[in-house]
């Protein structure tokens, strides 16, 4: 897609191929954000905006405040326009910072977390509370300046990069490379977005944007146009180097960093338990389990045992694991709410094959075996080369990936206007009572 400035070999791949990687950041990063903040956007989110978006104050990506240019006596939000009546927040380079934009994707983030919370009901009273969940979440993040605050920052990240972008290319590759993409977009993007939306046709996805989401669906692919072809600029600009860790540097770091390829010990178990309270007496109780853990003690053959001890559960034990033979799964440290049993069955006082004492807690008595143990161990090198290898490579990308970030912001003014309390409100309020779409056709 562009012509290589230094040999790598990331021009060697097709457009194609660096739009199916970036697609899928995008499907991770928007279409799936409704299930963590985090996942927002393609690039760690620093938040270095957290303290100064709604303030004249400097500090974005600029090592010095010279380098930051706030407009603190800009004109009032209202009277700043772009175009097509949308208001300007803040300008990067030669790209506007649209209020539209911000709240496009703000709307859309919101409308993914109603999609996700709404499958939570039961069928029968779902669409009884439709309309209230959906209205209930777009007020809950219009009004959340953490979440405002991660898509502006992260709206000005991509916003940096297309500009490096548009002024490094010629202008008859910017629209050939945009033409390409948009045949990418239509290929790719749009049978996922028919598919998140239930939609079959373009003019219902259009008429979905705009009548469920409150935008406009031009603006979704504009938006996406613009940030993925400055994400790929930026790969390109970054490529793909041949940088390969030598087996020193990988032991190097293994030796620095051995706690985190420590494995706690891990213990696999069985346990039967009884409970005690208002219709059971302690004392009846242990009798129970007292009889329990003789029937299964009587059996000395290991493996014949441990069928015991899952029988006598089957039938006798109290607990949800029951049904299962009172077999728990592979358990670490810090697992378990009982502190009494998790001592019990990390102790080494407690062989494999053997059961425990009778385990009593606040209203329960539990009698455990330990199947298998695995002691606490730092991986070895051999065992961990690859990763520490995939690690070091990773590193040395975002750092570079930094570097070119912070160069980008000294060679673009970055300008976020001064953005009051009541300016605020004013925006999310009027984003709750907007009746038409950027377009100008009424959302029904």
């Amino acid at each position: 897609m562009f012509s290589p400035r230094r040999p790598h070999r990331l021009h060697r791949a097709s457009l194609a191929d660096r739009f199916n990687r970036y697609v899928r950041y995008y499907r991770v990063g928007l279409l799936l954000a409704a299930t963590s903040v985090p996942c927002l956007g393609f690039l760690p989110l620093s938040s270095p905006l957290q303290e100064t978006l709604f303030r004249a104050e400097s500090g974005l990506f600029a090592q010095d405040p010279a380098d930051f240019n706030v407009r603190a006596d800009a004109a009032p939000l209202a009277s700043r326009s772009y175009y097509d009546g949308a208001e300007t927040i803040g300008r990067v380079g030669h790209e506007a910072i649209l209020r539209r934009d911000i709240l496009h994707q703000l709307k859309k983030f919101a409308h993914m977390q109603y999609l996700e919370e709404i499958k939570k009901l039961p069928e029968d009273v779902r669409e009884a509370h439709r309309e209230e969940y959906k209205k209930g979440i777009l007020n809950q993040y219009l009004n959340n300046e953490e979440i405002f605050t991660q898509i502006l920052d992260n709206h000005i990240r991509k916003l940096l990069f297309y500009n490096d972008y548009v002024v490094s290319r010629p202008k008859d590759q910017i629209e050939e490379q945009t033409k390409q993409l948009e045949g990418e977009f239509d290929a790719k993007m749009v049978p996922e977005l028919k598919e998140t939306f239930g939609c079959k046709t373009q003019k219902e996805l259009e008429d979905y944007f705009e009548r469920e989401i409150g935008s406009d669906y031009a603006q979704e692919k504009r938006i996406f146009m613009q940030q993925t072809l400055g994400e790929l600029w930026m790969n390109y600009n970054l490529g793909e180097e041949d940088f390969d860790p030598t087996v020193v540097d990988l032991r190097r770091y293994y030796e620095a960093n051995r706690d985190i390829y420590r494995v706690e010990t891990r213990v696999r178990w069985q346990a039967m338990t009884v409970y005690f309270g208002r219709k059971r007496s302690k004392d009846e109780a242990r009798r129970k389990i007292a009889h329990m853990g003789n029937a299964v003690q009587a059996e000395s053959d290991p493996q014949r045992q441990e069928a015991l001890f899952a029988e006598v559960c089957r039938v006798d034990s109290e607990d949800v694991f029951a049904s299962k033979g009172g077999y728990r799964d592979w358990t670490e440290r810090g697992s378990l709410r009982s502190q009494v049993v998790e001592n019990a069955i990390f102790s080494e006082d407690l062989p494999v094959g053997a059961l425990s004492r009778i385990l009593e807690d606040e209203n329960s008595l539990t009698i455990a075996r330990i199947i298998e143990r695995v002691p606490e161990r730092i991986k070895a090198f051999s065992e961990v080369q690859e990763e520490v290898r995939e690690k070091l490579i990773a590193d040395r990308r975002e750092a570079m990936r930094k570097t070119y970030e912070e160069r980008l912001s000294k060679r673009f003014s970055i300008e976020i206007y001064a953005i009051t309390p009541d300016e605020r409100e004013k925006w999310f309020r009027s984003a709750e009572r907007e009746t038409e779409s950027a377009t100008g056709r009424e959302i029904r």
